[in-house]
């Protein structure tokens, strides 16, 4: 567990799941734990409200980050309607997907781009020889 690899960091210091840390640090305050304190001190009601609070909490968006850490895209055309050796749908005949129309969910700046690439060239692929 994190408390027992990490018990001398601080609560503050190590946020679990490489959550950000001002995010991290707003829970950890939200839910009113000390964060000064080390790991190996965290009791287990104070462990189960921050797993409580990731769970259910809700928030609310007050601006936007100077890095590119707050883009997220979700949803599209859902994975288990798509033949993945041409990209074509297995709905609709001679339709085809790739890129960001796909519900794919990855990392912006890599991922993403080499999801559109492959697709793409998939798809591309397919339509020609058909």
């Amino acid at each position: 567990t994190i408390k027992q690899q990490n018990p001398r960091k601080l609560i503050a210091n190590y946020a679990p799941a490489n959550l950000p840390k001002r995010l991290w640090q707003k829970l950890v305050n939200y839910v009113g734990i000390d964060n000064q304190k080390p790991w190996s001190q965290l009791d287990n009601k104070s462990l189960n409200k921050i797993v409580i609070e990731l769970l259910q909490g809700k928030y609310q968006i007050t601006g936007k980050g100077i890095f590119k850490e707050e883009f997220v895209t979700c949803g599209g055309v859902e994975l288990k309607e798509i033949n993945f050796q041409t990209m074509a749908s297995k709905i609709c005949e001679n339709l085809y997907f790739a890129g960001e129309i796909l519900d794919i969910d990855g990392i912006t700046g890599g991922f993403n781009f080499q999801s559109a690439w492959t697709t793409g060239w998939l798809a591309g692929k397919a339509m020609a020889a058909n």
